[in-house]
């Protein structure tokens, strides 16, 4: 939530997912949307969000626009633009999303200006001195303990320094990429791929408490 504009920010919903992994062979219920609509409202009426932003990926299908999210993304759409005025920023998986929200009246942007936050996907362009808020890596970070057990959790990551903040994917299905455990990360978002992720530190939500970790580097080198 970009709190002086009142917007709130979502990234890769990945409506449809289930229909994809269908074609592949998996069986999936076909529950995301339904859930994903209840969790957004709730945000919305615990912020009150005088604008809503997508930063890419609303849909998965990367080929063709799949009749299930043709349905998924009209109806969330609808429900979003109810909500608040809503902006829809393209991802990579998005190259057949325009034809579904033209028929809404909703544009397809490339990357938005909200106050001093440039806003885009990640998966195309180069870093600028402006506030950067993008998604497209998916970050989670896993969390072992002494016996060896482990449990991973979506994260945001930030870095101050360059002032840029990922988003974790608000979808349910999505994989989440362990930017600890998976070095490859580094090179997810051409944004970031000459640096890499080492200086980013994850924030994890308990309840409403923010939990802040050690720079990915930091928890790169306890791990090794």
């Amino acid at each position: 939530m970009l709190v002086r504009e009142r917007a709130l920010v979502l990234a890769d919903l990945h409506l449809g997912y289930e229909a994809s992994l269908e074609d592949e062979g998996f069986s999936v219920p076909r529950v995301q949307t339904r859930k994903l609509e209840n969790y957004v409202r709730g945000i919305v009426e615990a912020t009150s969000p005088r604008r809503i932003i997508v930063a890419g990926d609303l849909k998965h299908n990367f080929s063709r626009n799949l009749a299930q999210e043709w349905d998924d993304v009209t109806r969330f759409v609808r429900l979003l633009a109810e909500l608040a005025p809503l902006d829809v920023v393209k991802g990579n998986h998005d190259n057949y999303l325009a034809s579904i929200l033209a028929e809404l009246g909703v544009p397809l942007r490339h990357e938005l200006l909200v106050g001093d936050a440039r806003i885009l996907h990640g998966h195309s362009g180069k870093l600028t001195d402006q506030m950067t808020i993008m998604g497209h890596i998916h970050p989670a970070i896993r969390l072992r303990d002494e016996v060896g057990g482990s449990v991973k959790d979506h994260c945001f990551l930030y870095d101050e320094f360059k002032r840029v903040l990922v988003l974790p994917a608000l979808s349910l299905i999505a994989y989440g990429t362990d930017v600890v455990g998976q070095r490859s990360s580094d090179r997810i978002s051409p944004l970031l791929s000459e640096h890499g992720l080492s200086s980013f530190a994850p924030v994890v939500f308990s309840g409403e408490r923010a939990l802040k970790f050690p720079t990915v580097g930091e928890m790169r080198k306890s791990e090794g």
